[in-house]
């Protein structure tokens, strides 16, 4: 489930993406090299025409196109760092190969591949004809990110960071007060409920220190309801694509908890993806990034931090 891998180019490291493409390659040539095209899927504007030799500017730094060979290869430079497109007909296809030669002062190869995949994601929903938000596309992320660092051998604690950091994929607070979350699975909604039913899979991510939840409904792969301590849980699955859509809902009462328990369940997703991954992640480390996540859910939810600052001082004497 994982397309990069780790190389060295002229002694630095990089990363190396092929993918098939069910287009051809003129078409795929239009989508990686012209920028309203590319301002559709890719990481950021680009204001090249293209043209050997041209500079452009993009966040900040300065970027030159160093090999032109339409339709088949675009290379180019921005800042220290080095990319290319190379594009080979293959069948009514194409077989596209994105390389970059990185620096490890922006961040771990793990991180960067696993960025790198969202957004070929983007691409691919682009050449189909539809469009994938940035936000959805950053849905698998965390779990790419594990995969990735246990391929490369990364330390996963800075893309781990990162990600937690990503406000976008946060629960968001509805009224009631109810917390929601919505993500994407690249996985079938029978191996998800797998994850929330069974005892042996729900050890690696729920919180069973709080005490097991009384369940409600069950309507196996679509459906779990569960009263947990007076508050209800909802966990709605449905099939998307190749894998599924998975919708939490926590209502509950007391709208002045609502980040101490939105940065609780935050990490608990962490652990979920981390599982998916197949590199389970325990609670003591999941909870190292609860209190900046904390904090950045108070200041969108509007409420006390001081809470959630007591109840994780708690937690952490005992």
């Amino acid at each position: 489930m994982t397309d990069g891998t780790l190389q060295t180019i002229d002694g630095r490291p990089a990363l190396r993406f092929e993918r098939r493409l069910e287009h051809p390659t003129e078409r795929v040539w239009r989508a990686v090299s012209e920028p309203d095209e590319l301002a559709r899927w890719f990481v950021a504007a680009v204001g090249w025409t293209p043209a050997l030799g041209e500079t452009f500017g993009a966040e900040g730094q300065t970027g030159e196109i160093t090999e032109l060979q339409a339709p088949h290869r675009l290379a180019w430079t921005w800042g220290e760092e080095r990319y290319s497109f190379e594009l080979q007909p293959d069948g009514d296809g194409c077989l596209l190969v994105f390389t970059h030669v990185f620096d490890t002062r922006y961040g771990p190869a793990a991180q960067h591949a696993a960025g790198w995949e969202t957004y070929l994601d983007r691409l691919e929903a682009h050449l189909a004809g539809g469009q994938l938000s940035e936000e959805r596309a950053h849905d698998p992320i965390a779990e790419l990110h594990e995969r990735y660092a246990a391929l490369f051998g990364d330390d996963p604690g800075p893309g781990r960071r990162t990600i937690a950091g990503m406000g976008f994929r946060d629960l968001t607070l509805e009224e009631g007060p109810v917390l929601r979350l919505e993500r994407r699975y690249r996985h079938t909604a029978e191996r998800v409920w797998r994850a929330l039913t069974e005892p042996d899979e729900l050890a690696h991510w729920f919180p069973a220190e709080e005490g097991p939840p009384e369940v409600q409904e069950s309507e196996p792969p679509r459906l779990l309801a569960m009263s947990w301590y007076g508050d209800a849980l909802r966990f709605e699955l449905r099939p998307d694509g190749d894998g599924c859509v998975l919708v939490f809902t926590h209502a509950f009462a007391d709208r002045d908890t609502a980040a101490r328990t939105a940065a609780g369940w935050d990490r608990c997703f962490a652990r979920l993806e981390a599982l998916f991954a197949g590199q389970p992640m325990d609670a003591a480390t999941a909870l190292e990034l609860w209190p900046e996540v904390h904090e950045r859910y108070a200041e969108r939810y509007g409420v006390d931090p001081e809470i959630g600052r007591r109840a994780y001082a708690e937690h952490s004497s005992t």
